[in-house]
């Protein structure tokens, strides 16, 4: 059987005519060739491609914002979708059919009317940097000259789930003390608000002067209760608002920030952990998919957040253009841990960085998730006893009157 077919092989678009036996044969065929297959037409390739499933998929939750777990659900149902077969135009409209998601489904209807006029799988998605980011955008590119686009999914999907799986862990370990605070703090300010004025009201008859843990307690009950304290919480808010576009805006400072921000204990190896995990995930995915040294430095400086270790990233990336090696660069940078320029300098000088960099990233999880865990065990206790030691202050503050009146007594 004669099947005609439409594709991509190494980014250009070619079409003709292969003999099989079966569609699947055709699809293996081509697959060998490495022709990314966009169409595939033949007497049974309508039964496939037109294929519509009994229950309806629900693929994105929300109406238009695109969430990272989202995507990930979207690339690897693409990648299944192409690793059985199915052409990648029938596969897009499968999974925009499917899509609850208004921006997913515009986006795919583009995608889908751009690559049958003719433009490229990578071109059409870069046309979405807010949806898709330049690491997934440079492994698409990867994917398409290779003819082998399910791998490179394979390998979006792998770096999106070690995204979401640190955003969870963080999450995660954050939960509970944030619970803890916000009870400590409601707890506070009902006390503030209805219990203290009670004993302030019956001690302003005894006449007597107050000790002073209680004057304390019932002079911060006055200014919470005063329109001050809305005013205070209002500035404050504004203050942080104002300081936080101040930092944002201004480099040197946000570099400055960042800078202290990784020498917090605890705090400080969390951060650096996360940056690090995730520069050697992107960099390992970036160089075994055939991406330059330089570009994949660049890719992996935009990935993160700190711009302190991405000033570390720019210095790197123009180092290794004037011809140093990685292992000269991180010497005469301490910004990265110790084990992070041992394992690079092995990879450089065994011709095996990529490994190194899987190897690194696997490293630095590891290190993060201990970095969770240490956090978790740090904030809850102390969480735990300040709620239980401030409670504590005020209610003997309030009641020592009573207990010197007593005393008094005896």
């Amino acid at each position: 059987m004669k099947y005609l077919w439409k594709g991509l092989k190494a980014g250009e678009f070619e079409s003709g005519v292969i003999e099989a036996l079966t569609r699947d044969e055709a699809v293996f065929l081509l697959k060998e060739k490495n022709i990314i297959i966009t169409d595939l037409f033949g007497d049974e390739s309508p039964k496939i491609v037109k294929v519509k499933t009994k229950t309806k998929l629900t693929l994105f939750s929300s109406k238009n914002k695109i969430s990272e777990k989202q995507l990930l659900l979207f690339t690897r149902k693409l990648s299944a979708m192409l690793s059985s077969g199915l052409p990648i135009v029938p596969a897009l409209e499968m999974l925009r059919d499917q899509s609850e998601n208004e921006g997913i489904k515009k986006i795919l209807s583009s995608i889908v009317e751009e690559v049958n006029s003719g433009i490229s799988i990578s071109k059409s998605f870069e046309r979405y940097p807010d949806t898709f980011d330049s690491v997934y955008l440079n492994l698409i590119k990867a994917g398409e000259s290779s003819g082998s686009l399910e791998k490179f999914l394979d390998k979006i999907c792998q770096s999106l789930e070690k995204k979401i799986k640190i955003m969870s862990s963080l999450r995660s370990a954050l939960t509970y003390p944030i619970i803890l605070l916000v009870v400590a703090i409601g707890v506070i300010i009902v006390m503030m608000t209805f219990v203290v004025p009670v004993f302030a009201e019956m001690y302003s008859n005894m006449g007597k002067a107050l000790p002073l843990p209680t004057q304390i307690i019932m002079n911060i009950s006055n200014w919470i209760r005063s329109p001050f304290a809305i005013l205070f919480v209002i500035l404050l808010f504004i203050g942080f608002i104002f300081f936080k576009k101040k930092v944002n805006s201004n480099l040197t400072l946000k570099r400055k920030v960042d800078e202290k921000l990784l020498r917090l204990p605890v705090f400080g190896d969390l951060i650096r952990n996360s940056a690090i995990a995730r520069i050697a995930t992107v960099l390992s995915n970036l160089v075994s998919a055939g991406v330059g040294l330089i570009e994949a430095i660049e890719i992996s400086r935009l990935s993160i957040r700190n711009e302190f270790l991405k000033e570390a990233l720019e210095n790197m990336k123009r180092d290794v253009f004037s011809g140093m090696s990685l292992e000269a660069i991180l010497k005469k940078d301490n910004r990265f841990p110790e084990t992070f320029k041992a394992f690079i300098g092995v990879g450089e000088r065994t011709g095996k960085l990529n490994d190194m960099l899987a190897s690194i990233a696997k490293y630095y999880e590891e290190e993060f998730d201990g970095s969770v865990d240490r956090l978790s065990q740090l904030l809850e206790p102390v969480m735990i006893v300040f709620l239980g030691t401030t409670i504590g202050f005020i209610l003997v503050a309030m009641y020592l009157p009573i207990f010197s009146m007593g005393s008094g007594l005896n």
